[in-house]
């Protein structure tokens, strides 16, 4: 191949490179603009100077404000889910009581949040919002599909997997907001009375030979 070929495209992407950083900065200032002011004081300005970038670089990498808010929640959305299928082999551990099971996979879950304020905050907060019920419910819900179809068989075949798990995971991002703001504490107790709430909570709902 020619070398002034192979230049082009070692330009091409150190320039997509850059853009690729770019818009990384700007989701990790969003990240914790939303989480430190809240959604409505969340301007482009303002994040523009969190991230020390230009305002016009925001409408290079996103379409508008709400792309990138939405954009922002898509890469929380997708992390979180990433660490509970890490985790759900977990749930397959056929040697271990399933309440055993469910512990273990809640407890690393439990703790990724805690060590991730800011992440949960702005998750949180985005999720409350009208921007999360017009931008990005459908493919919230969509993104849980394959996480859902694996706790789907301790289910009975009526229950809806979907509400009962979003009820669990909003129970434990509530939770976790009161360990950051210091109404509850940071330790076993609180994370074991999460546990039993959502289990509890769900435990109607498994199958007989779950119980």
């Amino acid at each position: 191949m020619p070398k002034f070929v192979v230049n082009i495209y070692s330009k091409e992407g150190e320039t997509t490179l850059k853009q690729d950083e770019t818009r990384q900065k700007l989701i990790d200032g969003t990240i914790h603009v939303i989480a430190r002011d809240g959604l409505d004081k969340a301007t482009t300005k303002q994040i523009g100077n969190e991230t020390a970038i230009n305002e016009v670089y925001i409408y290079r990498c996103f379409s508008d404000k709400e792309d990138m808010f939405s954009k922002t929640f898509d890469s929380l959305d997708e992390e979180l889910v990433t660490v509970a299928m890490k985790n759900v082999c977990i749930m397959y551990m056929n040697e271990l009581e399933f309440e055993t099971r469910c512990r273990l996979f809640y407890s690393a879950v439990w703790r990724f949040i805690l060590r991730n304020s800011d992440k949960c905050l702005a998750y949180i907060r985005y999720y409350y919002s009208t921007y999360f019920k017009k931008n990005s419910a459908r493919s919230h819900k969509e993104r849980f599909v394959p996480l859902i179809e694996k706790f789907k068989g301790a289910f009975r075949d009526e229950s809806n997997v979907w509400m009962i798990f979003n009820h669990m995971l909003m129970t434990v991002l509530d939770f976790a907001v009161r360990v950051f703001d210091g109404s509850v504490p940071d330790n076993d107790d609180t994370e074991e009375h999460v546990f039993r709430l959502i289990y509890y909570s769900a435990q109607q709902y498994f199958k007989a030979k779950e119980c």
